[in-house]
């Protein structure tokens, strides 16, 4: 039979694993759903305010986008105006030309005269207010459309609204240019009281030394620019509830999506919840630019919602311009977000839970497997030692005996060496774990390296058995890996454990093959590594371990080094011996460093050297250890 001890250790290795990752997994679904819910409120919060933050920043680009465009319409008006009336009476004189030209051989120059009047008299443009004047070099009024019976007059002393004396400067201006632009001051026909300005262009008809011309008030063709602004403005208006509206400063409204409430008092729409809001626009634009918040109901809606509108003012046209957004269809990205959350956070679940079952299946095959094969070799053990109580005349079978079962308790002894750490891994990584989860601090990222060490140890755990079983066996199979591939599981399998214990790694790593049993000699790395993490651990400050590859001569080169002060020079040369430790016994066995020599020297076909030296960080020397692997390369 097998002692109660050795039961419960079988026991202990067939169970432990499995029940351990179910419980880590059910807290970390717990957590993971705390950690959603938190997720969700912060993603609330911060959809909320970049929806408002991007949507004012959108609807304050789009008004100075067109507040930039009404200005430069306005800076081009007089241009405009400029254009339109000299091409207006480059089409008068090109008329009169042609009537001259066509009739001068066949009739009376009053008669040509006449037609020319006739043509041009009753010709209108730019709303009905433009019409063509004619006048002679003698001052003599030849066309006025608008006032027949002054025709045949003389204009010689008629000055404008300003004094000046227009048909003398204008008769002056011709003579040297033959045609050109004038401005002069005049009431308007339904303004008598008032002086507006006037822009015209005159061109000499030289058949009969008159000057041909018209004239524009600015106001009046600044009124054609403004609808032409609105008119483009409204076909910028697509959407019914994110578009351009434009009132002035008398309250009309110029422009909304509405087209019923186009040049009607803002006092009719009736989609906003308090009409004081107009006065809070116009006392913004009128200050220059803001923002305004205010309840307004939505087109086809019977609900008041939340608006925010851009609002900025132009004084010189006393225009109202604004845009806006309602805050309430932030909402609809929030459902949204929570459904994605929610997604994501039942695929999590079924992700861990089914990396938990595989874990726990596979932990317990390996764990029955193993114990079998305890239970085998314990039950071999007892047999040896009764066959040696028994058989004790034959000396040379006994002392065969003795040397499998010091074999064998060294396997034993290192499977405990080797578990141990893996083990104090995983506990510390799902305390760490939970800590996080507790400040609120646990990531995405966090949570998978964690749950990629938990799994990465738990895969160790179940490579040692077999590993260290199959050590003196000769059967083993050799392969060409890479040193940085395999530095990299060393590192990813002790990464944990030495960062909770604050050590740092510094690697200059240069690639290359070796051939060689790629698993023994990871378990030689860790063992090298857990000894200089313990060394480090007796000692504060800061703990530095350096790994460095290299090639010389056809051979390839492993240099592991440490600060933490390095070994008596009494024993350094025990410390491959087995059995020898300079720690307690509850710490090591003294069997690490023994394998991992036999592992370099028999199985890798190398050297291993330890001694002690100095290192360098931040510009601070250190004493500690070097540890040299030499190996032959794949050529």
């Amino acid at each position: 039979m097998i002692y109660k001890n050795e039961n419960q250790l079988i026991n202990i290795i067939k169970f432990t694993p499995p029940i351990f990752i179910i419980t880590i997994s059910l807290f970390i679904t717990f957590f993971l759903y705390l950690d959603k819910q938190n997720e969700l409120e912060k993603e609330k919060f911060f959809i909320r305010s970049e929806f408002i933050k991007n949507n004012k920043e959108t609807a304050k680009q789009e008004i100075e986008n067109l507040y930039n465009f009404i200005i430069n319409s306005q800076e081009k008006t007089e241009e405009k105006l400029k254009e339109n009336i000299k091409n207006r009476v480059y089409e008068a004189h090109s008329i009169a030309t042609r009537i001259y030209n066509e009739n001068k051989n066949l009739k009376s120059k009053d008669e040509i005269k006449k037609m020319i009047k006739d043509a041009l008299v009753d010709i209108r443009f730019n709303n009905g207010s433009g019409y063509f004047f004619i006048y002679s070099f003698d001052y003599e009024c030849i066309l006025l459309p608008i006032n027949r019976k002054l025709e045949g007059t003389s204009f010689y002393n008629f000055k404008e609204g300003k004094g000046e004396y227009l048909t003398r400067n204008i008769i002056a201006q011709l003579k040297n240019e033959k045609e050109g632009f004038l401005s002069w001051w005049f009431n308007k026909p339904d303004d008598l009281e008032n002086q507006y300005k006037k822009i015209g262009f005159n061109m000499h008809f030289e058949p009969y030394d008159w000057f041909i011309g018209t004239g524009e008030y600015f106001v009046d063709f600044e009124e054609i620019i403004k609808k032409e602004v609105l008119d483009y403005v409204s076909k910028l208006n697509k959407d019914k509830n994110n578009y351009f509206f434009i009132l002035d400063y008398d309250k009309n409204t110029l422009l909304h999506i509405i087209p019923d409430l186009i040049n009607k008092p803002a006092i009719d729409v009736t989609n906003i919840e308090n009409h004081k809001i107009f006065d809070e626009m116009i006392e913004i634009a009128k200050l220059g630019e803001g923002f305004l918040t205010y309840n307004h109901k939505p087109i086809n809606s019977d609900f008041f919602s939340t608006k925010t509108s851009y609002i900025k003012g132009l004084n010189n046209w006393q225009w109202v311009i604004g845009k806006g957004f309602y805050q309430d269809d932030v909402n609809t990205i929030i459902n949204n977000k929570t459904i994605a959350l929610n997604d994501k956070f039942h695929k999590k679940v079924i992700n861990l839970i089914s990396i938990a079952l595989i874990l726990t299946s596979l932990l317990l095959i390996i764990s029955i497997y193993v114990s079998k094969i305890l239970e085998k070799k314990f039950i071999n053990y007892k047999r040896e030692i009764n066959k040696y109580i028994e058989e004790n005349s034959k000396q040379q079978h006994i002392l065969s005996q003795q040397s499998k079962m010091a074999a064998m308790g060294e396997m034993i002894g290192n499977i405990a060496h080797q578990w141990r750490q893996p083990l104090s891994v995983i506990t510390t990584v799902a305390s760490g774990m939970k800590l996080q989860k507790e400040f609120n601090t646990l990531d995405d990222k966090t949570f998978n390296d964690s749950i990629d060490n938990i799994t990465n140890s738990a895969q160790y755990l179940s490579k040692t058995i077999d590993d260290f079983r199959n050590f003196f066996r000769t059967d083993k199979n050799e392969s060409i890996f890479s040193i940085n591939e395999c530095l990299d599981k060393v590192i990813k399998l002790t990464a944990a454990q030495f960062k909770n214990n604050e050590i740092i790694f510094i690697k200059n790593l240069k690639d290359f093959n070796i051939l060689g049993l790629e698993n023994e000699f990871i378990q030689a790395l860790i063992n090298i590594l857990n000894n200089a993490k313990d060394a480090l651990l007796e000692k504060d400050g800061i703990r530095v371990i350096i790994i460095s590859t290299y090639e010389e001569n056809h051979k390839a080169f492993i240099k592991i080094e440490d600060n933490a002060g390095g070994i008596d020079e009494k024993i350094i040369d025990k410390i491959f011996e087995p059995y020898f430790t300079t720690k307690h016994q509850s710490k090591g066995t003294g069997i690490g460093l023994y394998m991992t020599e036999k592992i370099i020297t028999k199985h890798m076909n190398g050297a291993i050297e330890i001694k002690n030296s100095e290192i360098t960080y931040k510009e601070i020397t250190y004493k500690g250890t070097e540890v040299l692997i030499e190996l032959p390369t794949n050529l």
